[in-house]
């Protein structure tokens, strides 16, 4: 009796760990199956579809830009580039790219590959934290867009009816889809569903060869923006202007946008004697004398939101990828950089920064 009852209750234990197993592991948007390691950064270019693709490619080839194309007008100079990952917000202007009224997805294929792959619809349902019912609609609601600088991501493959995750970099010029706060949720050359990477610990080494341009401390992290985005603001890179895309994969509502306003930093306080104990400084800042940074307003308003499509999941919580406040400067360069890796971020704005002198950047 003292056998069986052992027998019985070493059972019993078993089965209740196996179950809870099973209930982490098929948990709505608990990322892959076996984990998702922080292990290795793998470089993902452009085009190439990567370990483990879900689906074949639906990423729409982007158009050279127009060598005859004016470029926009730039309140630019200097470019500095913080050093490690910079985070930005998703809704930050010229953080995307793409062409205006020409998805850079082909989100029709994209869904039919999908629901065609009962296996791959049921894997990229759970990482998206979705139904698999629901995966149409999810997708339709993503917007299409082309990254402007290599970007930190957590990516999953589908292999064996597994998903791997894994951390990567994706090389600036990828086709994504992104959702309404702006974070990356599909990458458009294999299918594979994104999400915010995790925190890196120490040196991560890379997996893969890395492209001309790329250096490991410029990649960025996208963290959601703190309100849904109603029309991302967006370089034509084609024609090298501004645009403004609407949320949603229907991009024949893309509109010009004349340049952005920026307003000036005020000027940095000059050094001054040092002051007297008891008294203060007639119009300093408690906290210090730092300015606060530009700020961004766009000309014309805004258009109207466009209302939530069916269907569209409850947006990430912001700590997935970082605090929703420490995002970048407002905005990156007008001009364009070339899909090569090399797409430049400005760092904290300074005097001679890119908001300080009618600058053509892209003579630079």
């Amino acid at each position: 009796m003292r056998t069986s009852t052992g027998a019985f209750a070493t059972a019993c234990a078993l089965g209740a760990a196996l179950l809870l197993a099973g209930c982490v592991s098929g948990r709505p948007g608990g990322g892959a199956d076996g984990g998702t390691t922080a292990g290795a950064l793998v470089l993902q270019p452009a085009t190439d579809p990567g370990p483990d693709p879900f689906t074949d490619s639906t990423a729409v080839p982007a158009p050279a830009p127009d060598p005859a194309a004016p470029a926009p007008a730039t309140s630019g100079g200097t470019v500095r580039v913080a050093a490690g990952p910079r985070t930005l917000s998703g809704a930050t202007p010229g953080l995307y790219g793409g062409t205006e009224r020409t998805g850079s997805c082909d989100i029709g294929r994209q869904i039919g590959h999908l629901t065609r792959d009962p296996a791959a619809h049921r894997a990229f349902a759970r990482v998206a934290g979705v139904t698999p019912r629901a995966v149409p609609d999810y997708v339709r609601a993503l917007t299409p867009v082309v990254l402007r600088a290599d970007t930190r991501v957590t990516g999953h493959g589908h292999r064996a009816g597994r998903v791997i995750g894994y951390q990567a970099v994706l090389q600036a010029g990828s086709a994504v889809l992104v959702d309404d706060r702006g974070v990356p949720r599909v990458r458009c050359a294999c299918g594979n569903p994104l999400r915010p990477p995790l925190a890196a610990r120490g040196t991560a080494g890379t997996r893969g060869a890395p492209w001309p341009g790329y250096r490991p401390g410029e990649a960025i992290v996208v963290t959601p923006a703190p309100h849904p985005v109603s029309g991302f603001t967006i370089i034509d890179l084609a024609a090298r202007t501004w645009i403004e895309r609407r949320r949603g994969h229907d991009v024949r509502h893309d509109r010009a946008l004349p340049p952005p306003v920026w307003t000036p930093r005020p000027p940095a306080p000059s050094a001054a004697a040092p002051v007297p104990p008891g008294e203060s400084r007639t119009g300093a800042d408690p906290a210090g004398d730092t300015a606060p940074p530009p700020s961004y307003v766009p000309e014309p308003p805004p258009a109207e939101p466009v209302p939530q499509e069916p269907g569209e999941p409850e947006p990430e919580e912001a700590g997935e990828a970082g605090d929703p406040d420490e995002i970048g400067p407002e905005a990156v360069p007008d001009g364009p950089d070339l899909p090569d890796g090399a797409g430049l971020i400005p760092g904290e704005p300074a005097d001679d920064s890119i908001f300080g002198s009618p600058t053509d950047v892209f003579g630079n």
